[in-house]
């Protein structure tokens, strides 16, 4: 829906209270949600944002630019952009740039509850799917054509979490069993998601995991094949420092680049899973 004058007013208005508290509302189970005006980019100058109130969402698509409100929207229930990395970097948007999926907060795992996702048109913001799940879930990842989501089950918290990754498909309403990594043929995964890139088109989501008592890996998810894949990262580090590497894809090369500041510490060819170590 268009933006009125009292919608406009209200989404500023948000955006002054929320202002101090915009960005990461992390758990301890995954990365969180994000308030204000960070939100997700499109990739051409525009972001989508939410506002989260106790009984309802602001949403509205803004020009990084100059902060112009170019369309706004109410929904019921409170949502928030799904952060899909502890370094800040959103999800949600479908590599085609129609969907737009939003995220609640969920219990923690084992307790009892419900975890609720939104998916949005993104050209209009009205709904177009709701989603709710029993226990603690979240966002992970789309597919480019917003037809299948990628949820996060969690099945343990604490020092060591456990999860998995599964999918549900928005047109049949099913979810699919958990993902089986191809190349060590497992279900379960543990660590935190520190850093996330992803191809141009939204297909490959790539997301190096921290882990206390392990070597980090990165997880490749294939979101047009509904496949997986779990690479592990033959760097000696301590948990601390795990958690300040970031991933770096080069499409043109197909590398994936496992950085700390300026230094390269390995690389990953994603056609052939083939780890080099740089330095370290």
């Amino acid at each position: 829906m268009k933006s009125t004058p009292v919608l406009l007013a209200a989404v500023l208005l948000a955006g002054a209270v929320l202002a101090a508290t915009a960005g990461a509302n992390g758990s301890p189970y995954s990365p969180g949600l994000v308030y204000g005006w960070g939100g997700v980019p499109t990739g051409d100058g525009v972001r989508f944002v939410a506002f989260g109130m106790p009984k309802s969402t602001i949403v509205a698509a803004v020009r990084a630019r100059d902060g112009r409100v170019l369309r706004s929207a109410v929904v019921k229930r409170s949502y928030g952009v799904p952060l899909v990395a502890y370094d800040g970097t959103a999800g949600g948007l479908s590599g085609d740039r129609r969907r737009l999926v939003l995220a609640s907060y969920g219990p923690l795992p084992g307790a009892r509850g419900q975890t609720r996702f939104l998916v949005l048109r993104a050209s209009t913001l009205r709904p177009r799917s709701r989603v709710v799940l029993r226990g603690s879930w979240s966002f992970d990842a789309v597919s480019p054509d917003g037809a299948t989501l990628y949820l996060t089950q969690h099945l343990r918290a604490g020092e060591h979490p456990l999860y998995r990754v599964r999918t549900f498909d928005l047109e049949t309403r099913e979810l699919g069993p958990a993902l089986v990594d191809r190349l060590e043929a497992e279900r379960d995964m543990g660590g935190e998601p520190v850093s996330r890139a992803s191809s141009r088109d939204g297909r490959w989501a790539y997301t190096l995991y921290a882990r206390k008592d392990h070597e980090p890996f990165v997880h490749a998810l294939d979101t047009e094949k509904r496949e997986a894949f779990c690479v592990d990262l033959p760097l000696a580090l301590t948990h601390n420092t795990q958690w300040e590497l970031r991933l770096k894809l080069n499409e043109r090369t197909r590398s994936l680049r496992v950085t700390r500041g300026r230094t390269t510490w390995a690389s990953v060819d994603t056609s052939s899973w083939k780890v080099t170590r740089e330095t370290g």
